[in-house]
């Protein structure tokens, strides 16, 4: 390589982050501001740890949600890929929740907060999950079935809720999963005979429900009917 060539290949490497960076920057702000949009419909105790989820100025670091707010987690895109409020005192629902813009979401819990009303269908858009927690909440409704589009999950908790109606068969359709609590809720019905095809489960706990049906008897789990 001659050394003009050279030198406009040095240049180019220093001259792409800069068209790069501001794109990257845009994408965790935007996630961000979601959030905080999220946080104004949540009932949020006295000193909550939230507190350090404060608005950002335009010209903020894209860093600046990743490295200084409880429970926010970026992977090295800047983009939101953890987010961990278990027992957080939090009261609220998911309906201002920013599912289209954190589609790089891997690990999810609210276990352990006052959360109620129904789990939403975008729930599918976080196609990446791998971890979800939402146990031991007020959380109503039913199963929604498109949680069986999250083909990455290996671990969901759903225990202790008031969710109602059917297990959805479409939670075979959870070829990773590992570990399923959908014990203390309000489930009725028959259990899917479809949950057989989950090779990976070793861990499934149905007790304390109005489930009827029979069972995988290689898995771990209690059933109450």
């Amino acid at each position: 390589m001659s050394s003009s060539n050279l030198l406009l290949f040095s240049l180019a490497l220093l001259i792409i982050p800069l068209f790069l960076k501001p794109n990257i920057a845009y994408a965790s702000l935007e996630e961000a501001n979601a959030l905080l949009k999220w946080k104004e419909s949540l009932e949020i105790p006295n000193n909550s740890l939230l507190s350090s989820w404060l608005p950002l100025p335009m010209k903020s670091s894209a860093s600046v949600p990743c490295t200084s707010w409880f429970g926010v987690v970026c992977n090295i895109d800047w983009s939101i890929h953890r987010l961990n409020l278990c027992s957080s005192g939090l009261k609220g629902t998911l309906h201002q929740f920013p599912f289209s813009l954190l589609h790089n979401l891997t690990y999810f819990d609210l276990g352990m907060n006052n959360f109620f009303g129904p789990i939403p269908p975008e729930i599918r858009l976080l196609s990446k999950l791998v971890y979800l927690d939402f146990s031991e909440n007020k959380f109503s409704g039913v199963i929604p079935s498109e949680i069986g589009n999250l083909h990455h999950l290996t671990i969901f908790y759903l225990d202790s809720n008031n969710i109602s109606g059917s297990i959805p068969s479409s939670l075979s359709d959870l070829i990773s999963l590992k570990v399923l609590y959908l014990d203390q809720n309000q489930l009725s019905g028959p259990i899917p005979i479809e949950l057989e095809n989950l090779k990976h489960l070793t861990d499934l706990a149905l007790n304390t429900n109005q489930l009827s049906g029979s069972i995988p008897s290689s898995l771990e789990l209690e059933v109450s009917h």
